[in-house]
């Protein structure tokens, strides 16, 4: 029962729908409003993004020690709740045109998969971290957006890849690592739960992995059709991203490169 009940808390945070449904609202409240505030800098809500899972993977170590390491039959209930919830806001995503929600339902999807490797005996810790790592650098193009034109909505300001293509081209790459392509952190950590279950299960584990991913890459398109690419607007004013401020967010898109890098050496 203990081994439960700690299973649900970590399903707060390795959301399971629908339980998922608080660290949601949380993500896609207005900065502004969200905690009285205090998420109002992009970097509170950068260090809460990663706390989360770190918090999830705590409570999903401690069930199994509870357990005394067999958890059986309640581990694969877990993987298949955990799978289906991630398909579901993955199909969510594809209708999405707010940044923000996108991001929380992204999370939401991605780190749900860590209960597919966990019914594998798949180490938790390095994919959360690659998982939830990968959505940094747009959580921030985002707030930039947001800045610029007071909110970061798909389709309210196409053709930025003309008018702004400093700021594009780090937006394209951030999408392209929260949605696990080659060589993101999320890719890795995609691969290492999906290496590490299959010899087990093959189609609780590739099914809600494969599907999931071919849905994230899917609306990650259908994000850069409606922002980098189209016809600008005549009515805005746009101001590209500043040398140091575009070096900073080259700089930590290659340090998650490398990251994903050492992902794959704790896979081999």
């Amino acid at each position: 029962m203990l081994t439960l009940i700690l299973f649900l808390l970590a399903g707060l945070v390795l959301p399971l729908f629908p339980l998922s449904l608080g660290v949601n609202l949380l993500l896609q409240q207005d900065p502004a409003s969200a905690l009285g505030g205090r998420l109002a800098h992009p970097a509170a809500r950068a260090g809460l993004l990663v706390l989360l899972p770190l918090v999830g993977v705590g409570l999903l170590a401690l069930g199994r020690l509870v357990a005394g390491g067999e958890v059986g039959a309640l581990a694969t209930v877990f993987a298949m709740w955990g799978g289906l919830t991630s398909v579901f806001y993955a199909f969510r995503l594809l209708s999405v045109r707010d940044g923000r929600i996108w991001l929380a339902q992204l999370y939401t999807s991605a780190l749900a998969l860590i209960w597919v490797g966990a019914a594998h005996e798949v180490p938790p810790l390095l994919p959360a971290l690659g998982l939830a790592l990968s959505l940094l650098p747009l959580l921030f193009l985002f707030d930039g957006l947001a800045v610029r034109f007071g909110s970061a909505r798909v389709g309210l300001y196409p053709g930025l890849g003309l008018c702004m293509p400093v700021f594009s081209t780090l937006f394209i790459l951030a999408v392209l690592m929260a949605v696990a392509v080659p060589f993101s952190p999320g890719f890795f950590a995609i691969s290492e739960l999906g290496f590490g279950g299959v010899g087990r299960n093959e189609l609780l584990t590739l099914l809600p992995l494969g599907l999931s991913w071919l849905l994230w890459t899917w609306s990650g398109i259908n994000l850069l059709a409606g922002i980098v690419f189209g016809t600008p607007r005549d009515d805005l004013a746009y101001a590209d991203l500043g040398a140091r401020v575009a070096v900073r967010h080259a700089a930590a898109l290659l340090a998650l490169a490398l990251f994903g890098l050492f992902l794959v050496e704790g896979m081999l």
